[in-house]
């Protein structure tokens, strides 16, 4: 695919940030995760170093006015208050004038929360004390935010190595290698029958996804609600649930992998320059441009 320096030089330095901040979309068909770029998909580092996801577009982040960065970062000492960074010697609503990441006396790490919450980097609130957070058995940062592509923010709000099977899942709703998909917050074994639908409503072997349940039906066994028998990712032997046939009823709506309901037709979706599967999943090296909706 042809691009322009200019958007090889973004593309590599979305990577690099990637890269250094414990993240890759690498094999990626299009430009995502820079300032100004569509959030990537489908990866733990939605956007690159100094942007946040905002709206479905990586922005500039941590100056003063701007969005604060991941775990509440503000550049040069600045403070994080209502997730807007506020500038050195600015005051803080409520609270003292801004120093370090301090609120005049709160905000910090080791001194109480301002109100509840944190202002410098790198802290959360915990027992109205700001603590350091992000790290590995350390409390999630804002956000449930931590500071590695390899740890997640599990149930009891503490950051933990993320992505195999029953850990919790990584940033994104991301887990590591095929077969495995974020459900409830853990990731698990997807695909096979009983097991929940792999990204894109994938089953194995020709199985079908329910789309009711979000688990897969086994190929040649019955689809609920009166839709017949599974055949080819389709229930109704393959009549409906696949692109180009009729969606299908019960609540099944499309059951073939990267497909959705339009109009009581089932369509392709996934792949670039269609529109994004459900939960924004494109296929693999693909993004979902959720500006567009569309996947690029």
């Amino acid at each position: 695919m042809k691009r322009s320096t200019t958007v090889l030089v973004v593309a590599a330095a979305a990577l690099l940030a990637g890269l250094v901040f414990g993240g890759c979309n690498c094999g990626r068909t299009s430009a995502c995760g820079g300032a100004g770029e569509p959030c990537c998909t489908g990866t733990a580092t939605p956007c690159g170093s100094g942007s946040v996801c905002r709206q479905g577009v990586c922005a500039q982040c941590g100056g003063p006015g701007e969005t604060c960065c991941a775990a509440t970062t503000c550049g040069g000492g600045g403070c994080c208050v209502n997730n807007i960074c506020m500038a050195v010697g600015a005051t803080c609503p409520g609270f003292g004038v801004c120093g370090a990441g301090s609120c005049g006396g709160c905000g910090a790490s080791g001194q109480t929360c301002c109100g509840g919450r944190c202002t410098a980097s790198q802290v959360a609130c915990a027992n109205n004390s700001c603590v350091a957070c992000g790290g590995a058995g350390q409390p999630c940062c804002a956000g449930g935010a931590c500071n590695s592509a390899d740890l997640g923010c599990a149930g009891n709000n503490t950051c933990a190595q993320c992505g195999g099977p029953g850990q919790p899942c990584c940033a994104n709703q991301t887990c590591s290698g095929s077969g495995m998909v974020c459900n409830n917050n853990l990731c698990a074994a997807c695909g096979a029958a009983g097991q929940p639908c792999c990204a894109g409503g994938a089953c194995n072997g020709g199985g079908c996804c329910d789309q009711n349940a979000g688990t897969c039906i086994g190929a040649t066994s019955a689809c609920p609600a009166g839709q017949g028998v599974c055949n080819g990712g389709g229930c109704q032997d393959g009549g409906c649930g696949v692109a180009g046939t009729p969606c299908c009823g019960g609540g099944l709506d499309c059951t073939a992998a990267f497909t959705e309901c339009r109009g009581n037709t089932c369509a392709a979706c996934g792949d670039v320059g269609q529109r994004c599967c459900a939960n924004d999943v494109c296929l693999p090296n693909r993004t979902c441009n959720l500006t567009t909706g569309n996947c690029q």
